[in-house]
């Protein structure tokens, strides 16, 4: 859990956007995984003055408070764990629903899940009080992993839940949803919407990447609709029985690849199509028209 350069300047875009700042809740507290070269680039585009950061013990851990009130105009900045270990404001189990009634319930500009939601195996639930917390107008922020980093927690999520989640007749207005290639501090990769391109939105590369998710709460939310994913929502799935037919004759293709296997050549030949595939994905673009680049340090540098 924590502010990496990717969450930082991702901050700052919001802000640019409008996003308030005044009342933060963390969702788990925020350590600073930011570089001094980092930090100083960061500062330099936006224009800001130093960061003013109390004294610390050596190789102890830099916490986002300061960061988050000198630089985003936060007035107060609260974090919620399930231990003490870090000394969060509020202790609480995000695979429990958050009690009601309670003074946290819709009182916060801005939810930050930084790195959490993945750790916590009751997601709709944790969900739930992220956006439970979120006051009306606020808004919720995920860096969530994508791609690449089976074993960092209980998951990996792709966009398509985001997409399905922060629909408007939930609630929500999505204001974007993004894909950061931890190699690659100066771009990221705007994801097309699966709804609007009409087909699964995929990803197969060889980099840990993670998405960046941002929704405005429009209302108070009652209980929702678990989301179906967007593909098996189109008219043909929800029709009814499928009016196909018998089964086409094979193509040439298919005819092609089972004299292949008679031959005793197809696993030797789908070796090797993975292996090219693996060197495609070696790079650090993702592929288009699915996945959009945006030069972040244009994005968020300030006119001087």
């Amino acid at each position: 859990m924590g502010i990496d350069i990717h969450n930082l300047n991702f901050l700052a875009h919001a802000q640019d956007l409008g996003v308030r700042y005044e009342r933060t809740l963390a969702i788990g507290r925020q350590a600073l995984f930011i570089e001094p070269f980092e930090l100083e680039d960061h500062r330099r585009l936006r224009g800001l003055p130093p960061l003013a950061e109390p004294a610390r013990a050596a190789g102890a851990p830099r916490y986002f408070e300061p960061l988050m009130q000198q630089w985003l105009g936060a007035r107060d900045t609260e974090s919620v764990d399930a231990s003490a270990y870090e000394n969060a404001t509020h202790l609480h189990d995000m695979n429990l629903p958050w009690p009601e009634p309670s003074a946290q319930r819709g009182a916060y500009d801005a939810v930050l899940d930084f790195g959490c939601l993945e750790h916590v195996f009751n997601f709709p639930v944790a969900w739930r009080n992220v956006v439970d917390l979120c006051k009306v107008g606020g808004h919720v922020f995920h860096s969530l992993p994508a791609n690449n980093l089976s074993g960092h927690g209980f998951y990996q999520f792709s966009p398509e839940l985001f997409f399905n989640l922060y629909r408007r007749e939930n609630g929500f207005e999505l204001l974007g949803v993004w894909f950061t290639v931890r190699g690659d501090r100066r771009h990221w990769w705007k994801v097309a919407n699966p709804m609007d391109v009409k087909r699964r939105v995929n990803l197969c590369n060889s980099h840990e990447v993670y998405m960046l998710v941002l929704a405005r709460k429009l209302q108070d939310i009652g209980p929702l609709p678990a989301p179906q994913q967007s593909d098996y929502a189109q008219d043909e799935w929800v029709k009814g029985p499928s009016a196909a037919g018998a089964a086409a004759a094979p193509t040439a293709r298919q005819r092609l690849i089972r004299q292949f296997a008679e031959w005793g050549l197809i696993d030797a030949l789908r070796a090797g199509r993975e292996r090219l595939r693996a060197m495609r994905r070696a790079g650090l673009d993702l592929p288009a028209p699915d996945y959009q680049r945006v030069d972040v340090h244009a994005l968020i540098r300030k006119p001087r």
